[in-house]
């Protein structure tokens, strides 16, 4: 008879051991298997969410620089690290690419400033270049993904179909234009920065008026044509009319409705790498246009230069001629010559002759150096009043002008049936935000074509202003009001935020808003002796703007934002 050996049952112990281990490695080998593409995914997932925040924070970094002198880095994480896994070989660590991608012109056509920049902005097409800022992620498991920040619109693009983060190309009747240019290394690891300086930056917007043409603004994107026509569903006074291939990307242009005051905002940055600015292109008279200065007297001329992304130009030099036709003197203030700051702006002195007795009319030429077209020389028209006891008013005509009351108002147009001419007088302006005073700008539109004085760039600074234009018989004649932030008022189309007043209207019974001088108060001189109607010439009306607000229940929807009073006289005589 035989015997078990103790040796032999110690290996059946063992062997069952063994097995078992074997049994879980490979339920665990089998699990991470079947998981580690879910779990990949998941970490892909993380990363995704990660850039998007930094490309959001980059996103915003764009448009913070293209309203301040001063650049920034953006930190992201484009490096995608997998965690390791016993078993099973996690995917590599990889990065994400990072580029300046589908570069192509920008054209803009039909923008016409209201001002003096009307002298170059004057609505002749404009070509610029621009790129994309483009990042691709380079996942083992996810769909391919890209994050995309163009000239007006950034979007995460997943599988082909974009979520939109922001669309500012046209906001309402904000229009911004932002110009990419540069190159990035275009693989990039964790912690890495991406570099944005402004190049091309002015921090007050550009007025923008075309009473007859609208405006078009073409532009490269990634995005479909439905896409953007989806965008621009949300805009009173946009739509798309072409989305054109070229190479791997696409033309948009967008059209804005004429007869609409916009504010253009145009910023040139550089991604990445270090970009030339531009030369100055234009210039424009900002101080004495017109300045009336005594026999022997002095006044300063300022001249303000920009390139052609309506920048201001600092270092720009401007010559002037040390003589005038009248034979005064001009000479810079500071220095042998008139260079620009930094917000464009260079001075001169002028003096007048010393031996004028009447009124006489002098001039002061400006030439922007390297600059030519429009804008590369400015003409500052001067007065020069004599010290003699009498002599003739400027713009008064010697026999007396007939008035010409033979006109129609249409709907806030002034039609008048004569040759004539237009005299504009500010009897008040009226709008504040909080404790400040908000800057309000009046623009004169006849037949068509827009008139302004630089005087009128700020009409709410408690001082009086006035300004004449000519016509013929037929054309008509409104005023275009305008707040920054705020309302733009167009008489002849903005009905519910202006009134006309005539002689006989009842007087208008609004209250002031905070505090505010009622409109009654700003018309006071033209009400009649009984104190309800309105007492004016055949040839006069008063124009009321409201700019605050829209709201006509508001408090603050009062109508003397600004007053205006217009007079009209035949055969282009001024009044006195």
């Amino acid at each position: 008879m035989s015997r078990l050996s103790l040796d032999s049952r110690g290996v059946s112990e063992i062997l069952g051991l063994v097995f078992a281990f074997g049994l879980v490695v490979s339920v665990i080998a089998m699990v991470q298997l079947a998981g580690t593409p879910v779990w990949t995914a998941g970490d892909e997932a993380d990363h995704s969410a990660s850039v998007s925040t930094d490309l959001a924070s980059l996103d915003s970094q764009v448009f913070r620089a293209s309203g301040a002198e001063s650049g920034s880095r953006v930190a992201v994480d484009s490096e995608v690290s997998y965690p390791e896994r016993y078993l099973v070989v996690s995917p590599p660590d990889s990065a994400g690419t990072f580029r300046v991608d589908g570069a192509d012109a920008v054209t803009v056509t039909g923008v016409s400033a209201v001002g003096p920049e009307a002298v170059f902005w004057d609505g002749t097409t404009r070509t610029y270049e621009t790129g994309a800022i483009v990042y691709e992620a380079n996942y083992a498991e996810r769909d391919e993904a890209r994050i995309v920040l163009e000239s007006g619109v950034s979007y995460l693009e997943t599988g082909g179909d974009p979520v939109v983060h922001r669309q500012s190309l046209v906001r309402g009747t904000t229009v911004t234009l932002v110009f990419f240019e540069g190159d990035l290394d275009g693989h990039t690891t964790a912690g890495d920065t991406v570099a944005l300086a402004p190049i091309s930056v002015r921090s007050e917007s550009l007025p923008v008026y075309n009473a007859t043409d609208p405006v078009r603004i073409s532009v490269p994107t990634y995005l479909s044509e439905d896409a953007w026509a989806d965008l621009m569903a949300e805009e009173p006074h946009a739509r798309v009319v072409s989305h054109v291939a070229s190479g791997d990307h696409a033309v948009v242009t967008i059209e804005l409705d004429a007869g609409v005051r916009y504010d253009f905002r145009v910023a040139r940055l550089s991604v990445g790498e270090a970009v030339e600015p531009d030369p100055a292109a234009y210039a424009v008279a900002v101080e004495g246009e017109d300045a009336a200065v005594p026999s022997g007297g002095r006044e300063t001329l300022t001249v303000r230069a920009f390139d052609r992304y309506g920048a201001p130009a600092a270092g720009a030099t401007l010559t002037v001629s040390p003589s005038t036709p009248l034979g005064g003197t001009v000479s810079p203030t500071t220095g042998a010559t008139a260079v620009t700051d930094e917000s464009g702006r260079a001075s001169f002195t002028y003096t007048a002759p010393d031996d004028v007795t009447d009124i006489e009319h002098d001039s002061v030429t400006v030439t922007l150096d390297g600059a030519s077209g429009p804008g590369a020389t400015v003409t500052i028209p001067l007065e020069v009043r004599g010290a003699g006891e009498s002599y003739e008013v400027r713009n008064t005509a010697p026999t007396t002008p007939e008035p010409e009351d033979d006109f129609s108002i249409d709907d806030g147009e002034v039609v008048p049936s004569d040759d004539f001419t237009g005299e504009f007088e500010l009897l008040g302006s009226a709008i504040t935000n909080g404790w400040r005073d908000v800057p309000v700008s009046v623009t004169f539109v006849v037949d068509g074509e827009s008139h302004h004085s630089a005087g009128w760039d700020n009409v709410n600074d408690r001082r009086s202003h006035s300004f004449s234009v000519a016509g013929d018989s037929g054309d008509t004649l409104s005023i275009v009001a305008a707040t920054d932030g705020y309302v733009t008022a167009d008489s002849s189309v903005d009905h519910r935020q202006v009134a006309v007043l005539r002689d006989g209207d009842p007087v208008p019974e609004i209250r002031g808003y905070n505090g505010q001088d009622d409109a009654a108060e700003f018309v006071a001189p033209y009400i009649s002796d009984d104190g309800e109607t309105m007492e004016l010439d055949s040839n006069q009306a008063i124009f009321l703007f409201e700019l605050g607000t829209t709201n006509t229940r508001s408090p603050a929807f009062d109508m003397q934002d600004v007053v205006i009073l217009v007079t009209l006289w035949e055969d282009g005589e001024g009044g006195d």
